[in-house]
């Protein structure tokens, strides 16, 4: 039975949309996914001394690694976990963020919106747990947070293995700008929902990634591994964080939300 051109595009669409949600794993693991994040980001090799990379998820930290090693012999690596704080009335909508060096970042014109005091209590509170949370979790990485002389005056690239909501890099992207002075500031993830990428724009000089589908899922799907890090990974976690291999599989892959945060 012959179809028209109209049933055609909508056909065509339809099956687009299915595909994401029919997708198998796309790779092996995190650091097979960080070498091809790499080749598209070709155009920031050269001097490493003016490329940063810095990866701001324990899943991410795998991708950030490879992308480092492959971009350029001793380009610097660097950790720095930032969550965004909700707004008590409205979780979704950010006040800030918190940074894992104790930072804090409140955008003023929001809390006034909202009519949220800066001062108040139960966003000191909100802030406070956050703030332990991160430092504790920052300190137990060998990988340092950034500092002002390695950041200012260079091309920052921030790096995570799936960005799906978008809070995380988004809050991680503003609150380096905000404390630190890049030339240039790319987001770099294996997966970056398609409609995220116009967004994270208004906030960054560029958006690289390697597939943007219309659905993402969770980021376990993405790779083969599922939320356990194979043998390579776990070697390579072991060398950045303190805990060991054991400590950090549950975390791989997973989203950036805080329980005891927001609700």
């Amino acid at each position: 039975m012959a179809i028209t051109a109209t049933q055609a595009r909508s056909r065509e669409t339809a099956e687009q949309r299915q595909q994401p949600r029919q997708r198998q794993a796309q790779f092996d693991d995190r650091i097979q996914a960080g070498r091809q994040l790499a080749q598209n980001l070709r155009e920031y090799t050269g001097d490493s001394s003016q490329v940063v990379v810095v990866s701001v998820s324990r899943g991410g930290a795998i991708v950030g690694a490879e992308v480092a090693a492959q971009l350029g012999t001793g380009m610097q690596h660097l950790y720095y976990q930032v969550r965004a704080i909700p707004c008590p009335s409205i979780p979704r909508l950010s006040l800030g963020s918190v940074a894992g060096d104790g930072s804090v970042r409140i955008d003023s014109m929001m809390a006034r919106s909202m009519g949220v005091d800066e001062m108040n209590a139960d966003l000191l509170r909100r802030i406070a747990i956050v703030d332990r949370k991160l430092r504790r979790d920052q300190n137990a990485f060998h990988l340092p947070p950034p500092t002002r002389s390695q950041v200012d005056g260079r091309t920052l690239i921030i790096v995570d293995d799936v960005i799906e909501a978008g809070d995380t890099i988004r809050e991680a992207a503003m609150h380096l700008r905000h404390f630190f002075d890049p030339r240039n500031v790319v987001v770099a993830a294996p997966v970056c929902l398609a409609d995220l990428r116009k967004l994270l724009r208004r906030h960054v000089d560029a958006v690289v990634d390697i597939a943007s589908p219309l659905f993402v899922g969770p980021a376990a799907r993405w790779y083969a591994g599922n939320t356990t890090p194979t043998l390579a990974e776990q070697r390579l976690l072991s060398q950045m964080f303190t805990g060991g291999p054991d400590s950090t599989g549950a975390d791989v892959g997973q989203s950036g939300a805080d329980p005891d945060i927001g609700g």
